[in-house]
């Protein structure tokens, strides 16, 4: 405000006094330079993380930078962002440089620009946000989620200027402060010292407002910022690229994930089974229970199809009252099916985007299911599923000796066999590298002397 107060004070005197004032009295934005240089040039240009301060040629342009056009230098950001399966943090912070170019750098030299903050239809956003919400909420509580720190919950007003990008500038004496919106008519002031060739308009994107319970997208569309150099006085300096934006983009879109592969199953004529697609809850090892999880925390819509629906018939609801209302799968074995048929269950999960996840899983048709089959399945845990490089396999021993681990892929082709010793009724654990599998579904296969268990995983 105080360099306001002093443009518009100086403004005034140069009015009354007219343009030839006497020889002591210096221009309001001009450099002490004695009179004699050259007009300085200041222009717009684009600083990144980890760039040294590039070069900035004599027409105002950044001349080393990729992240400057030829025309409006732009800076690109993107809400941060942390789900169960990946962390986003690219384009979180950047500057953009009011630059001096040419004359001398003796004297003080300030600039004047408006900062305005527009949303995607280029229509004005506040410089402090009306809404008021915690950030970050990147998962409900009781997720264990290994090697992430996550930020502290913090009350921020969103879709305003402040709230969503923090801009600041540093002071004479490097102390970084606020900056506020600025408009043509009350415009900001940018100091640059003497010896100094530029000043930096520093941007931190915050973490996305999304969450998971209750769901929330927190999709706010992309977001502007507009920075406009202005003239103020014609005497003191000339303009060199006098716009410059910074763009702020929603998280990155992603697909939802199979968080659980559905297993296949066997199943005798005339047997019904019901899935909660969207379990709440935590499984013991911090993993979410839901078959289908959502990176952007959008509403899912889900669909069914049977390979053959005279054999198995599947349908999908969104909201099922026997699950609490929440999305199910409800498949039943007709009960003039064949023994021995297999039939495949395809479940999609579509969040509303346009993006998809699919997870097929073959029931069996048998004349009984013995208890002896399906008891090795109860005590054997693979996770993560779906993994991109590690997975881990849980069970206990049911006799002293060597276990054998087997992964096949979806043909039936062995990739992996190892086996592991062990003592009868000791839990054991044993990780796999699979991050030289190629992508798809795998089955992973625990042989325990006369019991057998296999699990389905998804590699990403």
């Amino acid at each position: 405000m105080k360099n306001r107060r002093f443009i518009s004070l100086w403004s005034v005197a140069i009015a009354v006094c007219g343009l030839a004032a006497s020889a002591w009295m210096q221009p309001a934005f001009a450099q002490k330079s004695g009179g004699t240089s050259a007009k300085p040039r200041i222009s717009f240009s684009i600083v990144s993380p980890g760039e040294a301060l590039p070069f900035i040629n004599e027409h105002g342009k950044n001349s080393a930078s990729l992240n400057n056009a030829d025309t409006v230098p732009t800076l690109l950001m993107r809400e941060r962002s942390i789900s169960l399966f990946q962390r986003d943090t690219a384009f979180q912070t950047g500057s953009v440089a009011i630059n001096r170019i040419g004359g001398d750098t003796e004297g003080l030299l300030i600039a004047a620009y408006s900062m305005e903050y527009l949303d995607s239809a280029l229509r004005p956003l506040p410089n402090l946000g009306p809404t008021t919400i915690q950030l970050p909420v990147p998962l409900p509580v009781g997720a264990v989620v290994s090697n992430t720190t996550f930020p502290a919950p913090l009350a921020v007003g969103i879709n305003g200027l402040q709230g969503d990008l923090s801009p600041t500038m540093a002071n004479a004496n490097g102390q970084l402060a606020a900056v506020q919106a600025a408009s043509r008519s009350l415009p900001n002031t940018a100091n640059i010292q003497p010896g100094q060739r530029r000043v930096l308009l520093n941007f931190t994107a915050r973490w996305s407002d999304q969450s998971l319970l209750p769901r929330t997208a927190g999709l706010q569309g992309r977001r502007y910022v507009r920075l406009t150099l202005l003239r103020v006085n014609d005497f003191n300096y000339e303009v060199g690229v006098t716009l410059a934006t910074v763009i702020l983009d929603d998280p990155l879109r992603v697909g939802p994930v199979i968080a659980n592969a559905i297993q296949d199953k066997q199943m005798q004529r005339g047997a019904t089974d019901l899935i909660e697609l969207e379990t709440p809850g935590f499984r013991g090892d911090g993993q979410v229970n839901t078959v289908f999880y959502d990176q952007n925390y959008n509403v899912l819509t889900y669909t069914a199809r049977s390979s053959d629906s005279t054999l198995v018939s599947a349908v999908t609801r969104q909201n099922d009252a026997r699950v609490g209302g929440r999305p199910s799968l409800f498949y039943a074995v007709q009960p003039g099916a064949s023994a021995g048929a297999t039939v495949t269950i395809t479940v999609t999960a579509n969040d509303g985007t346009g993006l998809s996840a699919q997870d097929s899983f073959i029931i069996n048709v048998v004349n009984s299911v013995t208890s002896a089959a399906n008891a090795p399945e109860v005590n054997m845990t693979v996770s993560p599923n779906p993994s991109a490089d590690r997975i881990n396999i849980e069970s206990v021993a049911k006799q002293s000796g060597r276990v054998r681990v087997r992964i096949s892929n979806a043909l039936g082709a062995e990739v992996l066999s190892e086996e592991l010793p062990v003592t009868s009724g000791s839990q054991y654990r044993h990780a796999v590298d699979v991050s030289a599998f190629p992508t798809g579904v795998y089955m992973v296969e625990i042989q325990d002397g006369a019991a057998r268990s296999v699990r389905k995983i998804v590699k990403n």
